[in-house]
């Protein structure tokens, strides 16, 4: 059987629009109960594996890991990453098995990635699945501390892991219910029960005031102040700091206030402004 050219070019010119109308009358099955066809899940991998291959050439690999800023990465992950692929001593959630593509257990994969490609990884994530990208993109020194505790990862036992990730437990306030607990829960478990931080990758709290605790949280929280790691407990904590926040406010508010109402004025001339004696 003899194809001529013009034939096959006119079969590749129809076939863009015969895609098109078949993706229009819902003919491809997107649902994921059914799984991938073999040729289609072993294609989407051959992708992926060959793209993270690729763009991880242009990645500047320290000559070692910062093995000093583990504790800060193994919080996160915690908070973000092991509830699809779980951790020592905490297997994933039932519902990860029903994704599709399912998220691997990294304990078992990570072996299969060099540096730069769990770097690339880690920090752009990998479309058409759930692994999201690096909160921020301007941290690679967060991303590498990712990188140097999955490392780790494969030989650390449950007592190890839930020593870097959780740390020692506070007890609520009373009466505070909703985001509060949470949020203390998260900055526990980096900075310790006494703000002075759990590793030399962590800032001390201790000392702070609280309009800077609340402003750098507010930072965190809407991106003007990058952090991977800080965003998440940053935005949980936002119902619980808005209160904070608005309390010191209308405190600011009755103070200035009360000092309109002086028979002078405040400030760096407040002297020069004291009623004077007459002569």
């Amino acid at each position: 059987m003899h194809i001529s050219w013009k034939k096959l070019a006119i079969a590749l010119a129809i076939l863009p629009f015969v895609v098109v109308l078949a993706a229009w009358i819902g003919f491809f099955n997107v649902g994921a109960s059914s799984g991938h066809w073999k040729i289609t899940e072993w294609f989407l991998h051959f992708a992926m594996r060959s793209a993270v291959r690729t763009y991880a050439l242009a990645v500047d690999v320290p000559e070692t890991l910062p093995r000093h800023a583990i504790q800060p990465a193994a919080g996160h992950f915690a908070r973000g990453c092991a509830i699809c692929h779980g951790a020592p001593g905490e297997p994933r959630s039932p519902v990860v098995t029903r994704m599709l593509p399912q998220p691997p257990d990294l304990a078992g994969s990570v072996g299969e990635w060099t540096d730069a490609q769990l770097f690339r990884i880690v920090k752009h994530g990998v479309r058409f699945t759930g692994m999201p990208a690096w909160p921020t993109q301007e941290r690679d020194d967060e991303v590498w501390a990712m990188v140097a505790f999955l490392r780790e990862l494969p030989s650390m036992d449950e007592a190890t892991y839930r020593d870097l990730a959780v740390g020692e437990t506070l007890a609520s306030p009373e009466g505070d219910a909703g985001p509060l607990p949470q949020a203390l829960a998260d900055c526990v478990r980096c900075h310790g029960g006494n703000g002075r931080g759990r590793g030399p990758a962590i800032p001390v709290l201790a000392g702070q005031s609280e309009a800077y605790l609340l402003e750098s949280l507010r930072a965190y929280a809407e991106g003007s102040r990058a952090s991977g790691m800080m965003s998440l407990p940053a935005i949980e904590a936002g119902p619980h700091q808005a209160r904070q926040g608005n309390r010191r406010e209308r405190h600011e508010a009755r103070r200035r206030a009360r000092l309109s109402r002086l028979p002078w004025k405040t400030g760096p001339q407040s002297v020069l402004s004291l009623p004077r004696r007459p002569a």
